[in-house]
């Protein structure tokens, strides 16, 4: 008898075998269950940062399971970089604390134990968040006791003297008057009302502020400040308007026509295929805040976002635990006015580009990873175009009429990784590469630069990607510049009748709703994490979606922004 047989025989003849046989079946259960018990008991789980934004010198509270009661060879890293032994403050199995370190960065952190790894959870750095300091009750009403000049031109230095201005900017601004819709210009009578009616804050993206303490500021004039009053404004209350004169000499900039949109979009996320505990960040861009586009109010968010309003995005979280079909839906709804650009330069006027900011200047007019303005042939054709005129206006002026004579412009997109540099080559692109090479041929030139994205509103209210450029002039500020509608791009045209090569040439109507300036060069939350980016997408940044290293795949999706209403 085989020794199946056997066996089978003693199963039915002797019921202690029987018994036994079933014991030993129910005991490798109850080891198996106890085994994949104990094992996701032990696998530390973070279930949040108290708080999630902080800055060197600050402690921060890890709250979770499974940490272990003691931190023994345990770790908590931060952006990949593990917390050095004098960092940890408490560890127990429940909650760690630790105290930020000075090189403490934007990211994902991990606990880490001898076996196993803790889902990630997002930190920021305060430094670099615009997030709303605490209350501080002894803060008093900002005084402006002197300014440095009666008037100045736009990108000018002033110095603001005073009182209880704050030992650091922080949250704090300092304001200009700006005449929205010529309330100003057309008023029989200039009152306090009138020109305290509407601010533009003075300009990170110009570096306009280079000072500030408690006593002294020092900014530059922004871009569409007009004659009125400056204004101090800190955490808790604004100063008196105090008034100041803007020169008109060089450029007469009117911002009218205005249009509030309803802006909506969305991004799905589906198909997640992962190895273990999985993480896809989506940074969802917002609209700028600019003269043309005033205000930004963001009417909703779904879900809440993880952090809103970071380097231009609300950040979305998706942490995922095994594999699913299940779609991840984000949307935002924004309102915002968009007035139409006019501007009248009067060239001789201009200011020279030695007295900007340098490194405003520097970042503006060198390439980068988009803009190819250090190519040898880019610079071949500057200086071709361009020949012996030394004024900035008049060169950006011949540059754009060159392009407009001479390049073809092309109604449908090309492929995301077709090179801008054909244009320079073959003489006909889309409107990127239009936007792309006039930036990159004004940089070669020495006039500060800025790629702009966003969508542009045809007349049926449908919305289409577009790219346009914008340049600075000392003393006129920004100027717009739309190459590929200067040259004729086919869309549905709202009944304006304009000369279109003139008009895209300093103008810019109200139908362009402005999703970046410049690239957004980002970094990602973890060194190792994978990224995406969408290179002719509606905003220009680096980052778009990051997914960890246990991510296989996904799928994802992103709408172009489109108009729910407008007024």
């Amino acid at each position: 008898m085989e020794s199946s047989g056997k066996l089978s025989y003693i199963f039915r003849k002797h019921f202690l075998f029987r018994v036994l046989a079933l014991l030993s079946f129910v005991a490798v259960v109850f080891l198996i269950i106890f085994l994949i018990s104990h094992k996701s008991e032990s696998e530390p789980v973070i279930d949040a940062l108290v708080p999630p934004v902080g800055a060197p010198g600050e402690i921060i509270q890890i709250n979770g399971k499974n940490f272990g009661d003691e931190r023994d060879m345990s770790y908590v890293s931060f952006s990949g970089l593990k917390l050095t032994s004098s960092s940890y403050l408490y560890w127990s199995d429940t909650q760690i604390k630790v105290i930020l370190p000075g090189n403490v960065q934007d990211g994902l952190v991990v606990v880490g134990t001898k076996t196993a790894q803790s889902n990630p959870a997002l930190f920021a750095n305060e430094i670099d968040i615009p997030v709303l300091a605490p209350s501080v009750h002894n803060v008093v009403k900002p005084v402006i006791s002197e300014v440095s000049v009666e008037k100045a031109s736009i990108g000018d230095m002033i110095v603001i003297s005073g009182s209880n201005f704050g030992e650091n900017r922080n949250n704090s601004r300092v304001l200009f008057t700006i005449d929205y819709n010529r309330k100003i210009k057309d008023s029989e009578f200039v009152n306090k009302r009138l020109v305290t009616e509407n601010f533009v804050e003075v300009s990170e993206i110009e570096n306009g502020y280079e000072y500030w303490s408690n006593t002294e500021i020092h900014v530059r004039v922004p871009d569409g400040a007009c004659s009125g009053v400056v204004v101090v404004e800190n955490e808790r209350d604004k100063s008196e308007a105090f008034n100041f004169e803007v020169s008109d000499a060089a450029i007469s900039k009117e911002f009218v026509s205005k249009k509030i949109f309803i802006v909506q979009y969305s991004a799905d996320v589906k198909d997640i295929d992962t190895n273990d505990v999985s993480t896809i960040t989506m940074r969802c861009p917002i609209p700028c805040k600019m003269p043309s586009q005033s205000e930004v109010d963001i009417t909703e968010i779904s879900p809440v976002p993880l952090l809103q309003n970071y380097q231009g995005c609300n950040i979305q979280q998706i942490t995922k635990y095994k594999n699913g079909v299940s779609k991840n839906t984000f949307t935002q709804t924004f309102v915002l006015p968009v007035y139409e650009i006019r501007t009248t330069v009067n060239p001789d006027k201009i200011g020279s580009m030695k007295n900007i900011n340098q490194t405003f200047y520097e970042k503006t007019t060198k390439a980068d990873s988009i803009v190819p303005s250090d190519n040898e042939n880019v610079i071949k054709l500057y200086k071709k175009i361009v020949d012996k005129e030394k004024n900035s206006y008049k060169r950006a002026k011949l540059i754009y009429d060159y392009m407009c004579k001479e390049f073809k412009i092309l109604d449908k997109n090309r492929r995301n990784d077709a090179d801008p540099l054909d244009l320079v080559s073959r003489e006909k692109g889309d409107a990127y590469d239009f936007a792309v090479i006039y930036a990159a041929l004004l940089r070669a030139a020495g006039i500060p630069c800025l790629v702009d994205c966003g969508v542009l509103v045809e007349q049926d209210l449908k919305s289409r990607v577009h790219w346009w450029c914008e340049f600075y002039i000392p003393g006129c500020g920004w100027i717009p510049v739309d190459p590929a509608l200067g040259c004729g791009l086919d869309y549905e045209k709202w009944p304006e009748k304009i000369d279109e090569k003139e008009y895209y040439f300093g103008n810019l109507d109200s139908h362009h709703i402005t999703f970046s300036r410049g690239f957004n060069e980002m970094k990602p939350f973890a060194p190792d994490n994978k990224t995406v980016q969408y290179p002719k997408s509606f905003a220009l940044q680096s980052i778009w979606e990051e997914a960890s290293m246990s991510t296989n795949k996904y799928s994802s999706y992103w709408s172009v922004p489109f108009i729910s209403g407008v007024y």
